[in-house]
């Protein structure tokens, strides 16, 4: 299995890149490449090894970043989590808001094994449903990223390296 955070790194990278979020489709996005990259050599080895480590990193990162605004804006993580629900559902202009990130940071923040089952079932249930959850996650920590830098004077360089230490830790590399 691959153990090092960078390629976590370079999705959350790729996820800044305002291309990311123009691409008319996941895939064709700095991100898509990236998570598609992981999916084609986890394929050529008939293993899931580096899109689990992306899935898991980006959602380590979500949550983490939702910790650490939830403590700048003196909220607690649940209401954080709610307020994010809420103007999703608002700012939906057609059918359901795209909110499949936040039950997987609840569940992480109850504990791993509640975000491992969720992962592992949309996995198995959906792989195109897979990939977009974590173009979502890595989406949520590049806004959380932009946050930091405009509402709270967090330099992005300063967040990115208390993200990749977060994530060294997270997967011992």
């Amino acid at each position: 299995m691959p153990t090092s955070h960078k390629p976590v790194m370079d999705l959350i990278r790729a996820s800044m890149d305002p291309a990311s979020r123009t691409a008319r489709r996941p895939v064709d996005s700095p991100a898509g490449r990236v998570v598609s990259a992981a999916a084609r050599a986890d394929a050529d080895e008939s293993g899931t090894d580096r899109i689990f480590l992306l899935a898991t990193g980006a959602a380590v990162s979500a949550t983490g970043l939702a910790l650490v605004l939830a403590d700048e804006t003196e909220q607690t993580a649940d209401e954080l989590l709610t307020a994010i629900e809420d103007a999703a559902r608002r700012q939906a202009t057609q059918g359901e808001p795209k909110l499949n990130a936040v039950p997987v940071m609840r569940a992480l923040l109850a504990g791993q094994d509640s975000a491992g089952e969720i992962l592992g079932a949309t996995f198995a249930r959906d792989q195109g449903e897979f990939f977009d959850l974590i173009l979502e996650l890595a989406d949520f920590t590049a806004t959380c990223i932009t946050i930091r830098d405009t509402q709270h004077g967090t330099p992005v360089a300063d967040t990115l390296a208390d993200l990749e230490e977060m994530l060294k830790d997270f997967v011992g590399s």
